[in-house]
């Protein structure tokens, strides 16, 4: 037999054998689909199973863990733990604030007027920054915080209410007496003269 020949007969045989030992498995992959799906595809096509993705397969979820939790969890409290307690206080201490604006008066009549020099001072406890006026003794100066009691009209170029805050020894009884110390702003209140002129006529009117 040619060569030829021989190798067609034994790739036909060998075909046919294949054929054979394959039709048993094709046969059975060709079967339908029977009763017998397996649980897991039937759970999964019913909506039924815990992986459902729906509301009620959420509740339930969330069901199965709660019910891990021991204590029950409750709902968070805002409100403060005693209502009648309320902020902390601070006591508080009335305090008085001097007359800061000046009062320009017409030229008093009658009562009691003391004419002199008048020089000008620093500041009284209390009063810095306020124009106010210093006394000697003999015309009733003397120390007093705010807000002050007793006023004197000082004029100069003007006439203005002074709060008397403070005492002045003044070289009272002496030649060189003064009548009166100046705060720098009372200063100004009545004068135009500068502070560096440093001595200023002034007349005092005390009420009668």
């Amino acid at each position: 037999m040619p060569d030829l020949t021989r190798r067609v007969v034994v790739l036909t045989f060998l075909g046919a054998v294949a054929f054979s030992l394959l039709a048993p498995v094709s046969a059975k992959s060709s079967t339908p689909l029977g009763s017998g799906t397996p649980p897991m595809l039937h759970a999964a096509a019913s909506g039924a199973g815990t992986a459902a993705r729906g509301a009620i397969g959420r509740d339930l979820s969330a069901s199965l863990s709660l019910a891990r939790v021991q204590v029950p969890i409750g709902p968070e409290n805002l409100e403060p733990s005693d209502v009648t307690q309320g902020p902390a206080s601070v006591p508080m201490k009335p305090t008085f604030s001097p007359r800061t604006t000046t009062r320009v008066v017409p030229l008093p009549s009658g009562g009691t007027t003391v004419s002199g020099r008048a020089t000008w001072y620093c500041c009284s406890l209390g009063w810095r920054g306020v124009a106010v006026v210093a006394l000697p003794g003999a015309l009733g100066g003397h120390y007093q915080g705010p807000p002050a009691a007793n006023y004197v009209t000082v004029c100069a170029d003007r006439c203005v209410e002074l709060p008397i805050v403070d005492y002045c020894g003044c070289s009272w009884g002496t030649a060189s007496q003064k009548v009166a110390d100046l705060s720098p702003e009372a200063w100004a209140a009545i004068t135009d003269h500068s502070l560096s002129m440093g001595v200023v006529s002034v007349t005092l009117h005390f009420a009668g």
